[in-house]
C-alpha cells in the first residue's frame, strides 16, 4: 500500500498496489474453494429443488398466519427469500420476538427504500432459506410469528 513512511510524509505505492492493504485473504480463498467443492458435490439442481420446495412450503405455512402480508413473487422460480409484515406490528418488533424464539430474520428496508415507498411500508421482515434449512425451520418461524401475534395483536 505504501512505498515509504517517515515521520514527515508517506509515499503511496503505485496502482494497483496502493489499494492492496494488509495480508491477502488466504483463508477466504481456501474457504471459497471448499464451499465451491461442497456445492459441486451436492449439485446445483438439487440445491435449486430444495430451495423451491422449501419456499413453496414456507408460502403455504405463512398463508395461515393471521395478519401476515407477503410481498414479492411466488412460484417455482422464487427461491429462499420471503418478505412479509404482520398487521399492526413493526418489523423490528417482529424480529425481536422471533429472535427470542430462536429464529433469525432480517427487518428493515433492506437497502430498498424506493420499493418500500412503492409498497407504502416503512420496512418489512424477511426470512431467508437455503440448503441448510428444512421444514422444521419454517415451522419454527411460523410458531414464532404466532408468538409475535399473541404479544402485539391480542
Amino acid at each position: 500500500m505504501i512505498s515509504v513512511v517517515t515521520l514527515e510524509k508517506t509515499t503511496w505505492d503505485e496502482i494497483p498496489h496502493k489499494f492492496e492493504a494488509g495480508t491477502p485473504d488466504i483463508a477466504g480463498a481456501a474457504g471459497l474453494q471448499a464451499a465451491v467443492g461442497y456445492l459441486e458435490q451436492v449439485g446445483m439442481p438439487a440445491i435449486f429443488r430444495h430451495g423451491a420446495e422449501l419456499t413453496e412450503y414456507a408460502d403455504e405455512m405463512l398463508s395461515e398466519v393471521p395478519g401476515l402480508t407477503r410481498y414479492g413473487p411466488k412460484g417455482p422460480n422464487q427461491l429462499g427469500i420471503v418478505s412479509f409484515n404482520l398487521e399492526g406490528v413493526h418489523p423490528h418488533d417482529v424480529g425481536t420476538i422471533v429472535d427470542r424464539c430462536g429464529v433469525a430474520i432480517r427487518a428493515g428496508h433492506h437497502c430498498c427504500q424506493p420499493l418500500m415507498r412503492r409498497l407504502k411500508v416503512a420496512a418489512t421482515a424477511r426470512a431467508s432459506f437455503y440448503l441448510y434449512n428444512n421444514r422444521d425451520d419454517v415451522d419454527a418461524l411460523v410458531a414464532a410469528l404466532g408468538e409475535a401475534n399473541r404479544i402485539f395483536r391480542s
